[in-house]
C-alpha cells in the first residue's frame, strides 16, 4: 500500500512560478529606475505658459519642457524667449506680435528687467488687449520662478503699465 503519491520530477510547482514573478518584478523595477534616472538627469524642467484662446479670449495654459540653464537669470530669459515664440496650439493667440525681440534682459536682487523691441507695443490681431498680454507675461514669470519679487517690462526702453502692475502686485518692498 502506497501512502504517498510518486513525485513527478518535471513538475516544479509553485517555486518556478514564484521565481518567474520575482524576475519580472526585478525587470520592471530596473526599467522604472532607469526612467526616473533619465528624467531627473535630462536637464529639463516643466514651465507653464498662458495664452489667450482665439474663440473667447480666456487664458489657456500650456506646459512645456525647457532645458535647465546654469543660472536663474538664464532660466528666466529662456522662459521669456519661449513665450515670445507664441503658443503651440493653433487655437490660441500669441501674447506679443510676430517679430518682437528681447532687446535686453537682466535679473538683479529679485527683480526681472526685460526690454522688448518696438513691435511689442502693437496689439495682436485676435489676441488679448495689450495690457492683458503684458499682465499674463508678468504673472507667468512670477508663477514659474517663485524667487522673483518684481517684474519690470519695457518697450524700447520705456516701462509699460508700471502703475497698474504696482496696484495689482503691490509696490516692490526692496525699493
Amino acid at each position: 500500500m502506497q501512502v504517498f503519491a510518486p513525485i513527478n520530477r518535471t513538475d516544479r510547482g509553485w517555486s518556478m512560478g514564484f521565481f518567474k514573478q520575482i524576475r519580472r518584478l526585478a525587470y520592471l523595477a530596473a526599467l522604472l529606475g532607469y526612467t526616473f534616472f533619465e528624467l531627473l538627469h535630462s536637464g529639463l524642467t516643466r514651465r507653464t505658459f498662458e495664452f489667450p484662446a482665439l474663440a473667447n479670449g480666456e487664458l489657456v495654459v500650456e506646459d512645456r519642457m525647457l532645458y535647465k540653464a546654469d543660472s536663474l537669470e538664464q532660466n528666466i530669459k529662456n522662459y521669456v524667449e519661449e513665450l515670445i515664440l507664441g503658443p503651440i496650439s493653433i487655437t490660441c493667440a500669441p501674447l506679443l506680435t510676430k517679430g518682437v525681440k528681447l532687446q535686453s534682459f537682466m535679473y538683479r536682487d529679485g527683480t526681472v528687467y526685460a526690454d522688448f523691441s518696438g513691435d511689442a507695443a502693437l496689439p495682436v490681431q485676435g489676441g488679448a488687449p495689450l495690457f492683458e498680454s503684458f499682465l499674463a507675461l508678468n504673472r507667468g514669470i512670477r508663477r514659474n520662478f517663485h524667487s522673483i519679487s518684481n517684474v519690470k517690462l519695457f518697450v524700447n526702453g520705456n516701462e509699460v503699465f508700471f502703475s497698474e502692475f504696482d496696484r495689482i502686485f503691490g509696490p516692490n518692498p526692496r525699493n
